[in-house]
């Protein structure tokens, strides 16, 4: 269990660069106890999506103290505008929908980043920073290094700038996302077509290759295991019931 007493759980990095595949669930209805539920079942991570779900930032808050309280690691999939909002409530992660460009991925690292890294605005009195208890020099050390960024690669745009967008220093991760792949190559809902099996297996080998963790969106245990041998390594799975 991560130290209570840093607000933000910063074990994510550092375990993307390790070799383990790291099993996590989306979840999309904005209640804490799903995301309790889910630490408790021993996931490595949460995503709580606010590109499609219906949270806002204060159920989104509490999501993250759910997430704190049960020990599983919490990632918002949040629009480029909101990062610095879901940073400050305490999110351990961004991941962020449609990047299809370098210089995209460079503005999400700016604004995860405080300087001199980046360009994120500096407020003490924020839940990120334990509401003042917990600011200054440390926090800014903490989130720098424990923050991580994961950017989305759902179009034929972002494939073919795949490369430059694995090179901006500070990717953490990068994921395919079948779907919205499907629709760009021009095979509607088909997230099983040979041309989008075969661009997200070559995008997992350019991701490995510029030491980037693909990761890939496993709707099936055998999808898990599937895109674990491929080399993905970080892996959400999606809540159903």
């Amino acid at each position: 269990m991560p130290n209570p007493m840093n607000v933000i759980d910063t074990r994510l990095p550092d375990l993307l660069r390790g070799p383990r595949a790291l099993l996590g669930m989306f979840v999309g209805i904005p209640s804490p106890s799903l995301v309790e539920m889910c630490g408790h079942a021993g996931v490595d991570f949460v995503i709580v999506d606010n590109e499609h779900g219906p949270a806002g930032i204060e159920s989104t808050e509490h999501m993250l103290r759910a997430a704190r309280s049960s020990g599983v690691i919490p990632v918002v999939r949040t629009l480029e505008p909101d990062i610095l909002r879901v940073l400050d409530i305490g999110a351990s992660a961004i991941q962020v929908p449609q990047v299809h460009t370098a210089e995209q991925a460079r503005r999400v690292v700016a604004a995860a980043k405080y300087p001199p890294v980046g360009i994120r605005g500096a407020a003490f009195s924020t839940r990120a920073a334990g509401f003042g208890f917990f600011g200054g020099d440390r926090h800014i050390a903490d989130s720098n290094a424990g923050t991580a960024v994961i950017v989305m690669t759902e179009t034929r745009e972002a494939l073919g700038n795949l490369d430059a967008i694995l090179a901006v220093p500070g990717i953490d991760a990068v994921f395919f996302g079948p779907n919205d792949l499907s629709f760009s190559l021009g095979h509607p809902g088909q997230m099983g077509h040979p041309e989008v099996v075969a661009a997200i297996e070559h995008g997992i080998a350019r991701a490995l290759a510029h030491n980037v963790a693909p990761g890939v969106l496993a709707l099936t245990p055998d999808d898990f295991h599937r895109w674990r041998k491929a080399g993905a390594r970080y892996l959400p799975m999606v809540m159903s019931g």
